[in-house]
């Protein structure tokens, strides 16, 4: 008879352990934050990049000859910044301009986006290209 009594308790206990973790389980899926990147960018309206940044980003890029095709965008707490090179440029070259362009950005955008900067050249052969750099918006340059 105790071992009877003895198990129903061990079962009860069981049971209710089992129904607080289940509990725990549902109002963190209920409450959960549902967007992708966090609530960090849930104020992005308020950073948005004008095309006159974006244009004078641009033509820093140019300033290298050979540099062939350019490509900035935006998507909430990022800047994708895809360039095509002509040939192989020396890294340097490449590293400096890097840092030329983030000085096209406000110190305001810089504290809030993260970089991500994409090389490729149409040397097929390249040993270099492509490369791909990010930034951080807690740092002041790509992580090269």
């Amino acid at each position: 008879m105790k071992n009877l009594l003895k198990n129903k308790k061990m079962v009860i206990i069981g049971s209710i352990i089992i129904l607080i973790i289940l509990l725990f389980v549902f109002i963190k899926v209920i409450s959960g934050n549902k967007s992708v990147y966090g609530s960090r960018c849930s104020d992005s309206d308020n950073y948005e990049i004008s095309s006159k940044t974006i244009k004078k980003a641009k033509e820093t890029i140019k300033t290298i000859d050979k540099v062939n095709d350019i490509d900035i965008y935006t998507k909430l707490c990022s800047v994708k910044i895809i360039i095509n090179l002509s040939e192989d440029v020396d890294i340097e070259t490449v590293k400096n301009m890097s840092n030329e362009l983030l000085k096209d950005f406000s110190k305001k955008e810089l504290k809030y986006y993260d970089f991500s900067l994409y090389v490729t050249s149409d040397n097929k052969d390249s040993e270099v290209y492509p490369i791909n750099v990010t930034r951080h918006n807690s740092k002041d340059s790509f992580a090269w």
